[in-house]
């Protein structure tokens, strides 16, 4: 209850002008910003209302840094005596006072927390600084490799596109397009947002990504990075190669030069299990090769 009430308090500042925050009777240190305007100093967690539009000053005529896509947690750190926020998103910037609103607890729960956004793009900040992704079409989608496909879909899942843009490399649609597809045949589906569904897509093409059938030392060394870059302690994996066969002694030598040169380029070791079985390929049918699960080994 003193949260729902600090939280209240905090959207009307955000509509007053500072002798007003102080008539509702908020505690806060005001500071002077450049501009004619202060910044009352306040942290907070609210959520974006719609596409929200994020300014490099409180104003409506100044720079548009990027925008946001509806329902994404957004990080408040003050509010303007112009009736704006204050927030951080890899960098001090701000939004208009009604573009942000807080959630019920149930609704909260279903989002994404920025912690958890912090943790799925570990390592691929370099790539949202292209500002040309809503520009991409199909079959640039289609060049991309995993990993900047990877990075291009975590694009999205920090706001620094809108969703609506985002591609599905499987099959060419928008993320939009493919989700409300699924949403009138699955429940689960349809209760989920726009962002969950992109963090469970991302998620499980990752997974099948590592999976491969991976057919040269180098896509293994690709799997291997991947690994690293997303903290994945175990993966399995299937590796094909006609040179190889189902001979042991080469598939075991293959494996101890890829690990050993992850060792020298990385720093770190893997460890892996291997036996040459039946698995299922991507119609579903049996197929044969080597099956690798490979662990990280701390040093």
């Amino acid at each position: 209850m003193v949260f729902k009430r600090g939280m209240a308090a905090l959207l009307a500042a955000a509509m007053v002008m500072s002798a007003g925050v102080a008539d509702i009777g908020i505690q806060m240190s005001s500071v002077v910003a450049a501009e004619n305007f202060t910044v009352s100093e306040k942290s907070a967690v609210l959520y974006t209302c719609g596409e929200t539009k994020v300014y490099k000053i409180p104003d409506s005529s100044s720079e548009v840094i990027t925008t946001i896509a509806k329902d994404v947690p957004v990080q408040v750190t003050g509010i303007t005596s112009n009736g704006w926020f204050r927030v951080n998103i890899n960098g001090t910037y701000y939004v208009s006072g009604d573009s942000l609103s807080q959630k019920e607890q149930k609704q909260v729960n279903n989002i994404v927390s920025s912690t958890d956004i912090n943790k799925l793009t570990k390592g691929t900040f370099s790539f949202f600084s292209n500002n040309t992704l809503r520009e991409f079409d199909e079959e640039d989608i289609e060049d991309m490799d995993d990993n900047t496909y990877i990075k291009y879909l975590d694009s999205f899942l920090m706001g620094y596109a809108l969703l609506d843009y985002c591609i599905i490399k499987d099959n060419g649609n928008t993320l939009r397009t493919e989700y409300d597809k699924k949403a009138k045949k699955d429940k689960e589906v349809a209760s989920m947002s726009l962002q969950e569904y992109l963090i469970n897509y991302r998620n499980n093409y990752m997974s099948n990504s590592l999976m491969g059938p991976f057919r040269s030392e180098k896509e293994l060394k690709i799997a291997l990075n991947r690994a690293i870059r997303y903290e994945i302690g175990t993966f399995g994996a299937v590796y094909k190669s006609a040179a190889i066969g189902n001979d042991e002694e080469k598939m075991k030598k293959l494996i101890e030069k890829v690990i050993a040169r992850m060792k020298a380029e990385q720093g770190v070791k893997f460890t892996c299990r291997m036996e040459y079985g039946t698995y299922k390929d991507s119609d579903g049918e049996d197929a044969k090769g080597w099956i690798i699960e490979f662990t990280q080994k701390d040093n």
